[in-house]
């Protein structure tokens, strides 16, 4: 199976999904700028996900990453119908956005700067309409490939404009080509501003509560909608009284700072003593 993760610098998602996936299949990562190409390139030799990476340890842990292609080039210029997407079975979208629900965007106000630029909240409106017409562009493109069966939208934004209002916007579409809403870790309580029906089935965190500002839209093919795991399904617009099943493991999202913090000291603690014990390997 193929991945393509359309705006993937810096590659902190690019490399979780690809310890997601422990070996089966490829990702192509898409990027335009050059220089975030460079920073994307770090992160996937970092994490050893140029070729398969396979460690043992303590004799009982597998550590298994998949392919990752770097492609420096436009997520909008790709031809949806070329043969070499047509196994492209799912797409990441996470566009440029506002970064409205990260804490580094959050405390702009607290530098001298902030006050000489906040006027009027107008330039920040126009904005917003900017990155949110570039996002629905991006999305509808995401929906045009043929074989793609899922399509992730994510922003770090808590603004309706980027996130609710995107995903209305490109329905229409989405429901011509065969793709409905399904609702990402489906036992997490804050779901999407209720601006339409089916709003539901998105995912926010809350930048105070969960520490970071998220938004997630889960896109499915109605061929391809049913999970036999259960992580994934349509929340109807009333909710039945439903018992917790304690086997089901619910992750929030993650922020990306922790992720890459995280992410350098297992790779560091691993291959320092594994190396140690003689038993790292790279199989090519």
């Amino acid at each position: 199976m193929k991945v393509l993760d359309a705006c993937s610098a810096p590659g902190n998602k690019t490399v979780h999904l690809s310890a997601l996936m422990r070996g089966k299949g490829k990702i192509v990562a898409c990027e335009l700028n050059k220089e975030r190409v460079k920073r994307l390139n770090d992160t996937v030799k970092l994490s050893g996900a140029s070729s398969i990476l396979s460690v043992t340890f303590q004799s009982s842990v597998s550590f298994i990453v998949c392919d990752i292609k770097v492609l420096h080039g436009d997520f909008l210029g790709l031809n949806a119908n070329d043969p070499s997407y047509s196994k492209v079975r799912a797409i990441l979208l996470d566009p440029s956005c506002s970064g409205s629900g990260t804490a580094s965007v959050r405390l702009d106000h607290l530098l001298p700067s902030y006050a000489a630029g906040q006027a009027g909240d107008g330039g920040d409106e126009e904005r917003l309409n900017r990155l949110a017409a570039f996002q629905r562009k991006a999305l509808e493109h995401a929906l045009s490939f043929p074989a793609v069966e899922r399509v992730v939208y994510s922003t770090c934004s808590i603004h309706q404009t980027e996130n609710e209002d995107v995903v209305k916007s490109v329905l229409p579409l989405a429901t011509s080509h065969g793709f409905r809403l399904e609702a990402p870790f489906p036992r997490w309580q804050r779901r999407g501003l209720p601006v339409f029906e089916g709003a539901e089935n998105l995912l926010r965190t809350d930048p105070v509560e969960d520490k970071e500002g998220f938004f997630i839209a889960l896109f499915v093919r109605e061929n391809h909608s049913q999970n036999p795991k259960g992580h994934t399904k349509s929340i109807p617009s009333k909710r039945r009284d439903e018992s917790i099943n304690k086997k089901e493991f619910v992750v929030p999202p993650v922020s990306a700072k922790f992720f890459k913090l995280w992410l350098y000291a297992l790779l560091n603690y691993r291959k320092t003593s594994l190396s140690r014990r003689g038993i790292y390997k790279t199989v090519q």
